[in-house]
């Protein structure tokens, strides 16, 4: 075994005394181009919090421009309690009529047409059954529903 020849165990090495020119090419093009990002993002004076802020002014310019919504009248009660009923039967049949069935006779859920429920059957007991859920099955709602959809779950549910 020689030092002076490179050989070892039979196998001759060729001293390489520059690297092969497409990795030289491909070194150079990621060089230039990593200085000219950072000097096109860091140093231009963009930031995504400037962009952030000017959106955040736009969207209150248009809420601030946009008509308040009209606040129902005393006078339409009735019709509020007809929308709210209305607006419960929907959301029954989109999120509890899976488990409870289109009727409400159950499934994989308990009767909702009984006479008496396991945690009660007052509207307040409903609600809280609605948002907080049950052990057993029973998910919350709480994040999902506004107080106006749970009324009117609670409103379709005792109307059952």
């Amino acid at each position: 075994m020689s030092d002076e020849n490179k050989d070892y165990d039979g196998i001759h090495y060729r001293v390489e005394t520059k690297s092969p020119l497409i990795f030289r090419l491909l070194l150079t093009v990621l060089v230039i181009w990593g200085v000219s990002y950072m000097g096109y993002y860091l140093f231009s004076g963009w930031s995504s919090e400037a962009e952030f802020a000017q959106n955040k002014k736009a969207k209150q310019e248009r809420l601030a421009a946009a008509p308040p919504a009209a606040a129902p009248a005393a006078g339409d009660k009735g019709a509020n309690k007809e929308d709210s009923a209305a607006l419960g039967k929907k959301e029954f049949a989109e999120r509890c009529a899976a488990c409870h069935g289109a009727d409400g006779k159950g499934g994989i859920g308990p009767d909702l047409t009984r006479k008496e429920f396991k945690f009660g059957k007052s509207a307040a007991e409903i609600t809280t059954s609605i948002t907080d859920g049950r052990p057993g099955g029973m998910p919350s709602f709480k994040s999902d529903l506004s107080h106006e959809k749970i009324e009117g779950l609670v409103k379709h549910i005792l109307s059952l």
